[in-house]
């Protein structure tokens, strides 16, 4: 098996360690509700993440000025919500193993710190070095950077791991 040559990995963590689909939906449809934002399927959240922001709020119907409103009631249900999130099938497993060769982890985020590290407790998953979470949804190739600057970190010895074309452009 070929060896990983990366000193850092960062994870995403909503449909990378985390299956927060079904609850996804759940709040989206919850909070959705208090701007007239029409419903959402668990079948459309697949044809969600491809697209951008801007793209999403367009289709919703969601005004920029909305957002901040949007956002905080979303972080506060999904930290109520957190223990009912499964992780993704076989990723403790594969954390395990990858903490075990000595890598170092983290996590970074659109979801609120609190409800990762929750559901870190709860699933039992250590030894992530850090768990960051930027007030914007716009602000993950911000917060590389600056992890790459701070803990001198060259780019081609770190590597990102998510489920999103944002969690892409973020890492390029």
């Amino acid at each position: 098996p070929k060896v990983l040559k990366k000193r850092l990995l960062i994870f995403d963590f909503d449909g990378t360690i985390a299956n927060t689909l079904v609850i996804a939906c759940r709040i989206l449809n919850e909070v959705g509700g208090d701007y007239l934002l029409p419903e959402v399927k668990e079948e459309m959240i697949a044809e969600m993440k491809g697209k951008s922001i801007r793209e999403l709020m367009r289709l919703g119907g969601l005004r920029w000025w909305q957002l901040p409103g949007f956002l905080k009631k979303a972080r506060r249900l999904f930290k109520q919500y957190m223990e009912e999130v499964p992780p993704i099938t076989g990723m403790p497993e594969i954390i395990r193993q990858l903490q075990g060769k000595g890598y170092r982890m983290g996590i970074l985020t659109s979801n609120s710190e609190e409800a990762v590290r929750s559901f870190l407790d709860h699933h039992e998953l250590e030894g992530f070095d850090f768990v960051l979470a930027p007030d914007s949804l716009f602000g993950k190739a911000n917060v590389i950077k600056k992890i790459l600057k701070y803990g001198k970190f060259e780019k081609e010895s770190v590597m990102m791991i998510g489920d999103e074309v944002r969690d892409i452009d973020a890492a390029h």
